[in-house]
């Protein structure tokens, strides 16, 4: 698999930092939150290594592409798959193959940069279903106000400590603002995202709003998530996907 980061073409191995807590390397998910289905939010994958199952989330946002987040490309990219149109990420009755992966040129490894954002190329078209549909982007340059209460969803634990629920949950967050246009920041004192929701959507009425990137340990919610701000990609997301055609 060829992994390319903006006009260079390079094979990405990442590292995970302990000062990133909402990086995929510590095995929390959704905190707080209830269970949903696919159904409601069937534009959600896992993306998943061959050795270590769910890394991250992903949204479909055409028949043969995802978005993520640039941090969830880890490890050797030839054993990266997804899995979609399934409520448990350890189904893998949907398994789909990638062809090449653009990160942002511009990311950076501590992750707080705001360029955070990933695309993945399939291998072949996903057949459409009621479990397997796709996501619309924002305009370019779309805000949201303070405020504004969106949906988050991942694969998660239902406690700090565990057990882990193979079971899609959700949790709604609201808009606490932004200190960029890259980025934008959701908080709920009961409930939010921690690693390995990572890449996964932040919606509004089946709206891509953001994905998600960064936020605080997982039950400490005197801070706010971060993530990369969709709207504010919409022309590198056009000119990638242009690329591929």
């Amino acid at each position: 698999m060829i992994i390319h980061n903006g006009n260079i073409v390079i094979i990405v191995f990442l590292f995970l930092f302990e000062n990133v807590p909402i990086y995929a390397g510590k095995h929390f998910r959704i905190f707080g939150g209830s269970e949903t289905s696919i159904e409601k939010h069937p534009w959600m994958v896992s993306l998943q290594d061959s050795s270590r199952g769910h890394l991250c989330g992903g949204s479909l946002i055409n028949d043969d592409t995802v978005l993520t987040a640039a941090h969830c490309i880890i490890g050797d990219p030839d054993s990266l798959y997804l899995v979609a149109g399934t409520s448990r990420w350890a189904d893998k009755s949907s398994t789909l193959k990638i062809k090449n992966i653009t990160v942002h040129e511009k990311w950076s490894q501590d992750g707080k940069n705001g360029y955070d954002i990933a695309i993945i190329k399939l291998a072949e078209k996903v057949k459409f279903s009621k479990k397997i549909k796709t996501i619309l982007l924002p305009e370019q340059d779309t805000k949201v106000p303070v405020g504004t209460a969106l949906v988050v969803a991942g694969w998660g634990y239902i406690g700090p400590n565990g057990p882990r629920s193979d079971v899609l949950k959700e949790a709604t967050v609201s808009v606490t603002g932004s200190d960029s246009e890259r980025l934008i920041y959701t908080w709920n004192k009961k409930s939010g995202v921690c690693s390995h929701d990572s890449g996964g959507p932040l919606e509004l009425s089946g709206t891509l709003v953001g994905i998600v990137s960064f936020g605080p340990q997982c039950g400490e919610y005197s801070r706010s998530a971060g993530y990369t701000n969709v709207a504010f990609f919409h022309g590198w997301i056009k000119e990638i996907l242009e690329s591929y055609e």
